[in-house]
């Protein structure tokens, strides 16, 4: 089968690998779209993990069962679905209570183990409660592939339990900030601020009903907030940039007792005193959930519409030009390449 293959810094390009075989707990997917993540953009930026250069990437994909495995049920050959998993190591404590995502251990589909741009991908652990989901008759499967991550921004917004009279801010308006916004407003969310850096992401957080769009390229959102949030400042601050001026922005703008949710990816760490943190604030990780099966119905509904944030696709011979675009290009928001 053909798939794309890392073969070192800012090099990936189309290859023949052999076609996944079955194994119990999996089933086998014929890929039809995948999305490329930010965690997809730092391999490709410094080589991937362990310098592997037979890796093959992708984890938010979507596309239809060719083959499923023992001990599968709920779905069969034929079925449209989204999916996302990996190998953990069955033994440790979080294993025990089918917490896969918290083990130690854990390789993932397109971080680790080969993912999906490629033709077919393997995907172990399968589970509809989950870590996967039938892909609706009104979602395409390019709409699907973009799942996963609105499946982070959910995760992110139930572990904080926004209410409605709170003041929020999104820092960073890429996919899963946009995401994020859709969802807040979606659950009623009254005040709903959002910063970032590129013209077009600000266009669409206006579009997913951000309530203030804050250019951070040319104003400080730090007085803003405290502005518009009567001097108190947020209640709380999704932090999705992932750079370290964009968190220190977090810690001056949340309010004492507020929550600061951290969502980004950082490509290099950097110091911080906790005498930074004042008032009792919470910080909190979002970490590796999924829940693929409420993201899905948010999408069906329509409360989250992905469709308008698919900025750019391309084809899986063109996957170099793919991540190009992704990596440099100003009006990137969800790459997508279809199979």
């Amino acid at each position: 089968m053909k798939a794309a293959v890392y073969h070192g810094v800012l090099d990936i390009g189309i290859e023949d690998v052999p076609e996944p075989k079955i194994e119990p707990g999996a089933v086998i997917m014929r890929v039809h779209a995948c999305g490329i993540c930010g965690s997809d953009i730092h391999s490709y930026q410094r080589g991937p993990r362990g310098g592997r250069r037979d890796l093959i990437p992708g984890h938010e994909f979507s596309g239809d069962i060719v083959e499923v495995g023992a001990g599968i049920t709920g779905v069969k050959k034929g079925d449209r679905v989204v999916a996302m998993s990996g190998r953990a190591c069955g033994e440790c404590y979080w294993c025990k209570l089918g917490e896969i995502t918290r083990c130690s251990k854990l390789t993932m589909v397109g971080l680790g183990i080969p993912g999906a741009f490629a033709e077919y991908v393997l995907v172990p652990n399968f589970s509809l409660r989950l870590y996967a989901a039938k892909l609706p008759s009104n979602l395409t499967h390019e709409e699907g592939a973009t799942a996963e991550p609105v499946s982070v921004g959910w995760h992110a917004v139930t572990q904080v339990q926004p209410q409605k009279d709170d003041s929020v801010v999104v820092i960073g308006a890429g996919f899963i900030g946009l995401a994020i916004i859709q969802i807040l407003k979606s659950i009623g969310v009254n005040q709903v601020i959002a910063s970032g850096h590129r013209e077009a992401r600000l266009r669409l957080a206006k579009e997913s009903g951000a309530d203030l769009v804050i250019d951070g390229a040319k104003e400080d959102v730090v007085p803003i907030v405290k502005e518009v949030t009567g001097g108190k400042g947020a209640d709380i601050v999704f932090e999705v940039a992932g750079t370290e001026p964009a968190f220190r922005q977090a810690v001056q703008i949340v309010r004492k007792g507020g929550k600061i949710d951290v969502v980004g990816l950082y490509g290099q760490p950097f110091p911080l005193s906790p005498s930074a943190f004042g008032g009792d604030v919470s910080v909190i990780n979002c970490g590796l959930r999924w829940d693929l099966p409420g993201a899905v119905d948010l999408m069906k509904k329509g409360s989250v519409r992905t469709k308008p944030l698919i900025s750019h696709q391309f084809s899986l011979s063109e996957v170099k030009e793919a991540f190009d675009t992704a990596n440099k290009a100003p009006d990137a928001v969800k790459v997508i390449v279809k199979i």
